[in-house]
């Protein structure tokens, strides 16, 4: 009877000690989701959609440290942005800009692209394809065109209720150092994604270069592109902090080179 009691009582130690590992386990993976399901929540504001997937597929978060990708930059800012602001209302331009900016944000997403940085005037977008580069600078102009596009239109539908407004846009495709930065400060936290490098900066020189409603291109963009857009060589042009000159090319839209060959 003594020995069965005994091994009666070492069955439940034994049991008792599986549980409560158990238990351990279960503890922690609900912390897990716990921290993923924060995660998620701080992201939401800060990063990219392609960010916040490797993040839920991965919280340590290793794919996310800086690595040298080619990838297309595109820079867009407003035209005559400071006339508007002196014109304007500080809110109505605000209300302005977000009504336009947040019709862009979809067109992005479409075209597999991610908002890098915002300011004011401005969006930098980041393209990337990993098999193919000529994917993503095609993806970057198609979506310039498409971003042009509505704002054709919205102009058209805020007629006598805002200013038109009018976009510069440059491209440039090439390697750069893509990843995310997590800022941290006490108990906040914040995820950065970005991209840096001469690509980066000879993007937003290029856009800068662009009149109003235009679309210009680097020579690597332009290479990787003419095949499926008509371009026109702007020869080349000294850009601000940029050493050498650039060749721009200017993107012609869509269905105009053709109207343009006929009427000639």
């Amino acid at each position: 009877m003594s020995a069965r009691l005994k091994k009666a009582h070492d069955d439940l130690e034994s049991k008792n000690k599986t549980l409560d590992e158990t238990l351990n386990n279960l503890k922690d993976s609900m912390r897990r989701v716990e921290f993923l399901e924060q995660l998620k929540g701080q992201l939401a504001k800060f990063v990219p959609a392609s960010v916040k997937k490797l993040l839920e597929q991965n919280p340590n978060a290793t794919e996310l440290e800086k690595r040298e990708k080619d990838v297309s930059v595109v820079f867009l800012d407003i035209a005559g942005y400071t006339r508007l602001s002196e014109q304007m209302d500080a809110r109505q331009l605000n209300r302005l800009v977000q009504n336009y900016f947040s019709s862009f944000i979809e067109i992005i997403r479409d075209h597999q692209g991610d908002v890098n940085e915002t300011a004011g005037d401005g969006l930098m977008v980041i393209f990337q394809n990993e098999r193919f580069q000529r994917e993503h600078s095609l993806a970057a102009t198609r979506a310039a065109f498409a971003i042009q596009r509505r704002v054709e239109e919205l102009n058209e539908e805020f007629r006598g209720a805002f200013q038109p407004l009018y976009l510069h846009i440059g491209i440039n495709s090439g390697s750069v150092l893509v990843g995310a930065t997590k800022l941290a400060s006490g108990n906040d936290a914040r995820w950065t994604f970005t991209a840096t490098g001469p690509v980066t900066n000879l993007a937003a020189r290029i856009a800068g270069q662009a009149s109003e409603g235009e679309i210009l291109v680097s020579p690597a963009t332009a290479e990787r592109i003419s095949g499926y857009f008509v371009l026109e060589n702007l020869g080349d042009r000294m850009l601000k902090n940029v050493a050498e000159p650039v060749r721009l090319y200017r993107v012609i839209p869509p269905g105009i080179y053709v109207r343009v060959e006929r009427e000639s």
